[in-house]
């Protein structure tokens, strides 16, 4: 006879501390491009093609039509902690409402100065994958 599995515990859900409003009405998701996960591309001692724009803060079409944001053009991005100009790509698998931007260029955008220095109770884990952001077009 197999003993049971130990008894599974809920866990309950507990929202982003950096909420949505008005003044900041859009999700920023930070994180790694594909590419960069298990190369060289991390360490920068290898150059990748793939890399090109990925400094680029991506947005739903959508989102910026409703923020009069064109596609190839340049943005402040601000939180409530910091703000950074960046290009934009539109990418029209991101759902209207997330961005997202990656992490691996802080000496073209200083990503993280955006996020948050929220963690997790339990784990410890930073809270880098929820910050409520606006985007303004640069002149």
């Amino acid at each position: 006879m197999v003993a049971d599995p130990a008894p599974f515990h809920a866990v309950e859900h507990d929202p982003p501390v950096d909420v949505l409003d008005s003044e900041f009405p859009l999700r920023l998701t930070t994180g790694r491009r594909l590419e960069s996960f298990n190369t060289g591309v991390q360490s920068r001692g290898f150059s990748s093609p793939l890399h090109d724009g990925g400094e680029a803060i991506l947005l739903s079409p959508a989102d910026g039509a409703r923020f009069g944001i064109a596609d190839g053009s340049r943005a402040r991005v601000i939180s409530r902690r910091g703000a950074v100009e960046a290009p934009v790509r539109f990418d029209d698998r991101l759902r209207p409402g997330l961005a997202f931007m990656n992490f691996h260029f802080p000496e073209l955008v200083a990503t993280n100065v955006l996020t948050i220095d929220a963690t997790d109770p339990k784990s410890g884990t930073a809270e880098f994958k929820a910050t409520a952001i606006r985007i303004e077009p640069v002149a």
